[in-house]
């Protein structure tokens, strides 16, 4: 998954502190910036090598300017504020996602503009690219069920997942909260459209029923993929790029593309030192050959409609936003999670504990 997943009070707390610590040295990090380079936050791991492959790399090739990918925290926001307040510079380029644009945004402007002017605007899907933040990663949290179980006749919509007469079998289901509260009001009746604000009491009482028959409380995406793969699950919810490395691996697993979205974006730090190479940075990864780089290494949609030209049909339909998924598929509300995860957790956890 995403950096998407709010912190908790103590995440904030330690990322405050180390970022507090490595901008103690202002003159340090000054010193790393050097002329016809930038410095790229990313979220790391394997979804950090597919970035360097399909953006950092070729746009050092076409341009000159070296991209320097490093790590950022998990919850970037602290970092990102105390660079622009203290004027000493980690990066010039984070990714981020509308919760963080979002928060970066409501007091004070931390975020530099994009000034964006380029052909590839007008195939951008709508509300992927704004003044201050391209998306470029879109992911689903969705549904998926082992085919040695259920045949293709598995559960099909969130009410049938809960139905455990018509579709007997060990469930999953995700221990964060995070989309599940979502998943909760879909089976018990509500429409996409009215989900937000979200009422955790009728969540918490829809999760109840379920709770006997969830044989895994999964954890993290790897667990996610693992308990798919592994058969010790016959139907989950699923981040969509983790019920597919269950299939790539061999698993007999299918996708049901029914649920929520939320998407990873570039945003340039206000006053980095080259914000005019990261505007250019930033309108390379619009271009839909390069998106469709980095979709055939993670499968995450592209936001560009014309990256689909890029790529085989039997990739684009494993792809969140291609047009015969992402048309079932609401978008996570980030300003209600953003303001309700630290009490939704711990909801979970008390939920989870009885």
């Amino acid at each position: 998954m995403s950096s998407f997943l709010m912190p908790t009070r103590r995440r904030v707390l330690k990322t405050a502190g180390l970022a507090a610590g490595a901008l103690a040295t202002p003159a340090l990090i000054r010193s790393s910036f050097a002329a016809g380079q930038l410095t790229v936050a990313d979220v790391g791991g394997a979804p950090g090598e597919a970035i360097k492959k399909a953006f950092y790399e070729p746009f050092e090739k076409a341009t000159g300017i070296k991209v320097v990918g490093v790590a950022h925290d998990p919850d970037p926001v602290t970092q990102f504020k105390l660079q622009v307040d203290t004027k000493s510079y980690l990066w010039d380029v984070c990714m981020v996602t509308p919760d963080h644009v979002m928060r970066l945004s409501e007091d004070k402007q931390y975020i530099a503009p994009l000034e964006i002017d380029s052909p590839d605007e007008a195939d951008i899907l709508p509300g992927m690219l704004t003044d201050n933040w391209l998306g470029f990663s879109v992911f689903g949290a969705v549904m998926a069920y082992r085919t040695d179980k259920f045949g293709e006749a598995g559960p099909s919509n969130w009410s049938e997942f809960w139905d455990v007469e018509k579709f007997p079998g060990r469930r999953g289901f995700y221990k964060g909260a995070w989309a599940a509260l979502e998943f909760a009001l879909l089976a018990d009746g509500v429409a996409p459209k009215d989900l937000y604000p979200l009422d955790m009491d009728r969540a918490f009482k829809k999760l109840e029923e379920l709770k006997p028959h969830v044989a895994v409380w999964w954890t993290s995406g790897a667990h996610n993929t693992q308990i798919l793969q592994n058969g010790e699950v016959d139907a989950t919810d699923t981040w969509s790029a983790r019920a597919y490395a269950a299939t790539a691996s061999g698993a007999p697993v299918k996708t049901v593309w029914q649920g929520g979205y939320s998407v990873d974006g570039w945003s340039i730090v206000q006053g980095a030192p080259n914000t005019a190479a990261a505007q250019d940075f930033i309108k390379f990864c619009m271009k839909p050959e390069q998106q469709a780089a980095y979709t055939s290494i993670v499968a995450n949609g592209p936001t560009n409609k014309k990256s689909f030209d890029f790529m085989p049909a039997e990739r684009r339909a494993v792809l969140p936003t291609a047009p015969e998924n992402f048309g079932n598929l609401y978008e996570i509300n980030s300003k209600w999670w953003s303001t309700n995860y630290d009490e939704a957790v711990e909801r979970m956890q008390e939920f989870l504990l009885l």
